[in-house]
Formats: structure tokens, C-alpha cells, sequence
């Protein structure tokens, strides 16, 4: 077992805990899309560790985006095995042809909608600092 499955499992084992002692559980009880908002939250956070070349921040924070990636899929019934198994079918070929042989998204808007435009804006629009809330600090080590 690696470590990425200890903590698949640890996160599986808090979920039904105590929120009052976990944060898993915690997050757990407030619904996927705040488990989903703070994965997104702490892919800022990766963001800019990159962005200001802090290799120290960065491997923090991506260890922090690997975290909350574990709860939103155990939340959703997932787990790293689906990744590993995705990432298989995916092996020897080239990334084009993987992206080109997308279904349509769900919105209906092409293959694929950009992970950086919001609903309703323009593909020519240019993003603007109001786009990208500024995630809440949230303390390090709640019961992870």
C-alpha cells in the first residue's frame, strides 16, 4: 500500500467521524460542493506557489490539492485506483488524440469547457482578478 492509499483510506475511515474532531468529517458534512470549492481553492493555492517559484510552498500545497482531490472522490463514490486505472487507458497515447476523442461536455458547448472561463463569458473575454475568488486561509492540521 502507498501512501497515496493510506490516505485514501484515512480519508474514507474519517468521513464518518466526529466534525466536531475531524476535518474530513467536517468538510464531508457540508456537501460536495464545498468539498469541490476547496479543492479549487487550495488549485489556486498550487497556482501561485508555481507561479513565484517557491518549491517549498508548492509541494505543500499540491500535497494540500491531493488531500481535498481524496475527499471530493471519496465523496463521489472514487477513488485514486479510478485515476490509476484512467491513466492506464490513456498510456502510449498522444495527448491530441486523447483530447480529440472527448465526448462532448455536458453544457454542450464543445468537448470540453476551459476550467478558467465561467458560464455565460465570452471565449474572447479575458479573465479579470474578480473572476478568481481569493480563497479563505484556512488553518493547517485540523485532524487530517
Amino acid at each position: 500500500m502507498d501512501q497515496f492509499d493510506r490516505l485514501f483510506a484515512a480519508v474514507v475511515e474519517r468521513r464518518s467521524g466526529d466534525p466536531a474532531s475531524s476535518y474530513v468529517a467536517k468538510l464531508t458534512a457540508k456537501g460536495r460542493a464545498k468539498i469541490a470549492q476547496k479543492l479549487g481553492e487550495e488549485a489556486v493555492e498550487t497556482v501561485i506557489a508555481a507561479m513565484q517559484d517557491d518549491r517549498a510552498a508548492l509541494v505543500g500545497e499540491a500535497t494540500d490539492l491531493i488531500f481535498h482531490l481524496a475527499v471530493l472522490l471519496a465523496d463521489a463514490g472514487l477513488s485514486f485506483d479510478d485515476l490509476r486505472s484512467e491513466l492506464v487507458r490513456r498510456e502510449g497515447v498522444s495527448g491530441l488524440a486523447e483530447k480529440a476523442g472527448r465526448l462532448p461536455s455536458p453544457s454542450g458547448e464543445g468537448r470540453e469547457t476551459s476550467p478558467l472561463r465561467r458560464p455565460g463569458v465570452a471565449a474572447t473575454s479575458r479573465a479579470t482578478p474578480d473572476d478568481f475568488p481569493v480563497p479563505d486561509p484556512s488553518p493547517r492540521g485540523e485532524g487530517r
